[in-house]
Order: C-alpha cells, then sequence, then structure tokens
C-alpha cells in the first residue's frame, strides 16, 4: 500500500513540473501540467497585479479557459492569449470524465505566481 501511494506521489509530481529552461526569459513562467478530470486550475498573482498568459490545449478532450468576464472552449493545438486585469485570475476547467494536459505561459507578472487546483 505504501508502495502504492509512493508511485501515486511521484506521478502527480512529475505532471506538475514546472519548466524554465536556458535561452527563455527568466520573468517568464511556463507551466506543463495536467488537469484532472472535473477539476479546475486557478492562475493569478500574490498581488492582484495584471498579467498575461498563452495556452494551449494538448489534448483532444475539451478545456474552457475562463476569466471573469468570459469563457474560450480551447481547441487543440490552438494557442489562446489572453491578458488578465487588476485582482483577475483564469481559470483553466475541465469538464470531461478524463484528465486533460496544458501548456501555459505566464508572463508581464510583477509578483509571484499562484497556482491552486479544485473541483468543478
Amino acid at each position: 500500500m505504501k508502495l502504492l501511494a509512493a508511485l501515486l506521489t511521484c506521478a502527480i509530481l512529475q505532471s506538475c513540473q514546472v519548466n524554465n529552461l536556458g535561452k527563455k526569459d527568466k520573468h517568464t513562467l511556463y507551466i506543463n501540467t495536467v488537469v484532472p478530470a472535473h477539476k479546475f486550475l486557478k492562475i493569478s498573482t500574490e498581488n492582484a497585479s495584471t498579467f498575461s498568459i498563452d495556452a494551449a490545449n494538448k489534448s483532444s478532450n475539451t478545456i474552457a479557459l475562463a476569466t471573469d468576464t468570459s469563457e474560450i472552449i480551447m481547441k487543440k493545438g490552438k494557442k489562446y492569449s489572453l491578458n488578465i486585469g487588476q485582482k483577475g485570475s483564469v481559470s483553466i476547467k475541465n469538464p470531461s470524465g478524463q484528465e486533460v494536459g496544458v501548456k501555459l505561459k505566464v508572463y508581464n507578472h510583477s509578483s509571484k505566481i499562484i497556482q491552486h487546483m479544485d473541483n468543478l
């Protein structure tokens, strides 16, 4: 049982990797992650300041990219760019019954990026 828990923990940690490699802008956060079924990933800043985000759906299942004022259904392989205002956030929603992969680039931010996963 302990072995199963250890393997599950390793799988979760690997799926939530953060990439910030080599020649990429050091003020940009690159996130490659999996959003589990019926969950959402919320991205915001620690001081509620503005930021920009590029998002791409890496899976064939439906993902919704939602802000306080709009919601976009993301198609596989297309890149979506948003500017998030003061006190704003963006949520990557997974209404499907399977986990989905998403690639994010967060930039133009002046404080720490906060990530929070929760149920829909």
